[in-house]
């Protein structure tokens, strides 16, 4: 199905067929647009702008697991060099010209780009790794090469065939009709889906307004573009000490890292040869009778917590308090504090079986195991089944019982 679906994008990127799907039938383009799971998820569009020139409109928006193989499909089906523009906007020319829709949808694409700039600008301010200017200076390309491919730069008639002015003349427009039909964005939802619901994002205005005043939006390279970006960073966030401050956070973040890699291999360590000694006592008390090996498990000198108890004894757990928890010998650890709680059960119910009532053990891993059942002085807690004797030596260890 993987070589159909990736065959099929191959034919949807070179246009070569008009239409196509794969075997499951979730995965399919008709014309220039690709789908997946339907018309209500587009992937990826072709397409072209008033000079003849091919551009491939690929979707940002979130997806399914399935839908994100589809994903790769479609990126790895684009040829290279072509012009590829990351956006959830679906903007199409009819006939060379735009539909008034398309051309708003296209100054909502460069709105979304100043958003995306504004956060970048923000989280620089407490990121500890993360140098947002390279992210930036692609937001800005974006914009540059957005408005050049469309021609968003020049007045131009609509396929209504109304005049509509160069978009940053729009966008920079302070008449409040202007402001309220540009500026007033449709959200995609997550669905790949316009919200019919708009989100005032005027205050991006000073943003851009700023990053012209700048020449910052170019399609092409130009000088010291780097340190221009730079600069908008220390002016935007008032903050003359920005990358000074930053570069200390990489530095504390880097030394932390190094101490955080050093205590996870010392316990790998510790992890390893706690199993050694385990293997290697388990190894030597294997041959000894099973009430020396039970006395050494509760002196602490076997080290296994899953220790193998007779099935003829008619219980099959033993407690033994260890490093200040009570353990038992099917791996389960109790803290000292849920210890004397159960206890005071179990003295209870070792006085008047008759009066025995379901109850909860919290374990140290916060784990909750059901109290079965009290007879004949042995307690059946899930898979343990402990008798008295042991939880009452348990409790005198620390310090509970007489």
């Amino acid at each position: 199905m993987s070589e159909r679906s990736n065959m099929l994008a191959h034919l949807w990127a070179h246009q070569r067929e008009s239409s196509g799907s794969n075997n499951g039938g979730n995965f399919y383009f008709h014309g220039k647009d690709i789908y997946s799971f339907g018309p209500h998820f587009r992937c990826a569009s072709v397409e072209t702008n008033q000079q003849g020139k091919r551009a491939y409109l690929v979707t940002t928006c979130k997806y399914s697991t399935t839908t994100a193989k589809h994903m790769n499909f479609v990126r790895q089906a684009i040829p290279c060099g072509e012009i590829v523009f990351n956006t959830p906007r679906a903007v199409s020319l009819y006939k060379g010209r735009f539909h008034f829709a398309d051309y708003r949808e296209a100054a909502y694409a460069i709105i979304d780009k100043l958003e995306e700039i504004d956060a970048c600008i923000d989280a620089q301010q407490r990121a500890r790794t993360e140098d947002y200017r390279e992210q930036v200076g692609k937001c800005l390309h974006f914009i540059g090469d957005w408005i050049a491919f469309w021609g968003l730069d020049r007045r131009q008639k609509s396929a209504e065939g109304r005049w509509l002015m160069s978009v940053l003349d729009k966008l920079r427009s302070s008449d409040k009709k202007d402001i309220a039909e540009f500026w007033h964005v449709a959200e995609i939802s997550e669905k790949n889906v316009r919200d019919k619901r708009k989100t005032d994002k005027s205050k991006y205005r000073d943003l851009l307004d700023d990053i012209l005043s700048r020449d910052l939006i170019q399609t092409t390279a130009v000088a010291d573009f780097e340190q221009r970006v730079d600069r908008l960073f220390l002016d935007r966030t008032g903050d003359p000490e920005l990358w000074t401050r930053f570069e200390a956070r990489c530095l504390q973040q880097a030394e932390t890292n190094r101490c955080n890699n050093e205590l996870r291999e010392q316990r790998r360590i510790e992890r390893r040869e706690r199993h050694r000694l385990e293997v290697e006592a388990n190894r030597l008390y294997d041959s000894l009778p099973y009430e020396e090996k039970q006395k050494l498990w509760h002196e602490g000198k076997i080290i296994t917590t899953n220790f193998y108890v007779p099935s003829e004894l008619g219980y099959n757990a033993l407690l033994r308090v260890y490093k200040g928890r009570v353990e038992t010998s099917l791996g389960i650890r109790i803290k000292a504090r849920e210890a004397a709680r159960l206890w005071a059960l179990v003295d209870h119910f070792h006085r008047n079986e008759a009066e025995f009532r379901h109850d909860l053990v919290l374990d140290a891993d916060n784990n909750q195991w059901t109290i079965n059942s009290y007879s004949d002085d042995i307690m059946t807690a899930g898979c343990h089944r402990i008798p008295y004797l042991e939880m009452h030596e348990a409790a005198r260890q620390l310090g509970i019982a007489s």
